[in-house]
């Protein structure tokens, strides 16, 4: 039995790598993790039919650090589904738009759908304000936030709703740029505002636990939608991100 799941899961990942390197290319290097788990997977299979057996305290650790693993993964994937699963309320004070990538001076489709997500509460919610968060990285021709700044303006949402912060580069600093220029507009203090972090679902874990932890006021679930597709991917790479910012100290 052992043997058969494990050729399964082998032919899944090696499968499922073929198909985002062919849906959506391989810019990240992140999806070499599907082919190398492929590999393992059918490697230990063949073991199992040629019947190589552990030495029994080797192979009773190997399984109790696969227990202890999955357990981990299980609940941390679990949080993540929660949290995608919140819904803000209305009239926040601000939104916090986290960036993504962007192709030329055009939003990648996460870039898109977060536009897409705050520009449908920004519009049903005329009081709240945005900041729009990230810089500008390699093969983009503007900022992030200059790439939602010229979406959502041409949408109609008028420039003093709209500030922008053009120099982060990761999730952590999305958050610290933010809080300062929160700082500067409100002076008196930030502990009276409800803010809402937009960002694709399988990131918004991630997200508002960084924002809860260095911002003074009420952080709220702002999720946007996500590639089907690519859902496993991001999910996975996800978890891996949420473990390396706890360790950090980030959440």
């Amino acid at each position: 039995m052992l043997e058969k799941i494990m050729f399964f899961l082998g032919v899944l990942s090696i499968g499922y790598f073929i198909g985002i390197a062919l849906y959506a290319g391989l810019s990240s290097k992140f999806p070499f993790l599907w082919l190398a788990a492929g590999i393992c997977f059918l490697a230990v299979g063949a073991g199992c039919r040629a019947g190589i057996s552990l030495p029994a305290g080797l192979r009773a650790a190997v399984w109790a650090a696969s227990g202890i693993f999955l357990a981990a993964f299980l609940v941390t994937e679990g949080l993540i589904v929660y949290a995608m699963c919140q819904r803000p309320e209305k009239g926040l004070d601000y939104l916090i738009v986290l960036g993504a990538q962007v192709k030329g001076r055009r939003p990648s489709q996460s870039l898109e759908y977060r536009i897409d997500k705050a520009y449908s509460y920004l519009k049903e919610n005329p009081q709240t304000r945005a900041v729009l968060s990230g810089g500008q990285g390699y093969g983009e021709e503007i900022s992030e936030a200059q790439c939602m700044y010229e979406e959502l303006s041409q949408r109609g949402i008028a420039a003093s709703r709209l500030l922008l912060e053009s120099g982060s580069v990761n999730t952590m600093e999305n958050i610290v740029f933010s809080r300062d220029l929160l700082e500067k507009e409100h002076p008196e203090g930030t502990g009276d505002l409800r803010v809402g972090i937009v960002t694709n679902g399988f990131h918004i874990f991630r997200g508002c636990a960084i924002a809860r932890k260095n911002l003074d006021c009420t952080i709220q679930e702002v999720p946007a939608r996500g590639n089907l597709f690519l859902q496993a991917n991001y999910m996975v790479r996800e978890c891996l991100g949420i473990w390396k910012d706890k360790w950090m100290g980030n959440l």
